[in-house]
């Protein structure tokens, strides 16, 4: 049997024999085909699921008198190649963690990371360019009762192709070794910066005091 299924779920549907004995199934009549009438399908529509975004607007809240982001500041530029930008946040009073209060950090009015009880995060491989950062307080339920400001921020990472031209010594030869420095370590015997205690070494070491020559006594006269 050969089924051929065409349109949308509420298009006619034909029936007949082909040539060659066999059901067809379709949405064009053909001659002799029987027209079908099928019950409505039941169609489910998904209840649509909310977005949590950063509020555009910050969130007067009766719980926290203060939510606010204090680092970075805003439009200010972060210059760090491995796209590195620790954000902080001042709550007063403090994150209600017994009552399951949350914070979700937003980069670009998108969540970044998991709801958290800490008011710091380091976010890391930002790309360069201009991002926003935000952040909200939810409570038990998943409802937002404190929205912090925007900050704008300004990436600035070192590209491959803007690096300057660095040394990179070769690799070394093997067959070909570079040629030893001579060392010339001078004439230890005649050298005055060299302190030595030799006694096969006629420089006189002057970390040694000699004590002054002995007078030789006047034969006395008689």
């Amino acid at each position: 049997m050969l089924l051929v299924f065409a349109g949308t779920l509420h298009a006619a549907v034909y029936k007949h024999v082909n040539e060659k004995g066999e059901v067809v199934y379709s949405d064009t009549p053909a001659p002799g085909a029987e027209k079908l009438d099928l019950p409505e399908l039941p169609t489910y529509t998904p209840p649509p699921v909310p977005l949590i975004r950063a509020q555009d607007v910050p969130v007067e809240s009766d719980i926290y008198r203060t939510f606010d982001v204090v680092k970075p500041l805003n439009n200010s530029t972060i210059r760090n190649n491995l796209g590195v930008i620790e954000l902080q946040l001042r709550i007063d009073p403090a994150l209600k963690v017994r009552e399951k209060h949350r914070i979700q950090f937003y980069l670009d009015n998108e969540r970044y990371g998991p709801l958290v009880d800490k008011t710091a995060i380091m976010m890391s491989n930002i790309e360069r360019g201009e991002h926003t950062l935000s952040a909200s307080v939810f409570d038990g339920d998943g409802n937002v009762v404190a929205a912090s400001n925007s900050v704008t921020v300004f990436v600035k990472r070192e590209s491959v192709l803007h690096k300057k031209d660095r040394f990179v010594p070769p690799p070394a030869d093997p067959d070909n070794p570079p040629p030893e420095t001579p060392v010339n370590p001078g004439n230890r015997e005649f050298n005055p910066n060299i302190r030595t205690e030799n006694p096969n070494i006629r420089t006189p070491n002057p970390n040694i005091i000699s004590p002054p020559p002995t007078a030789t006594p006047l034969p006395s006269a008689r």
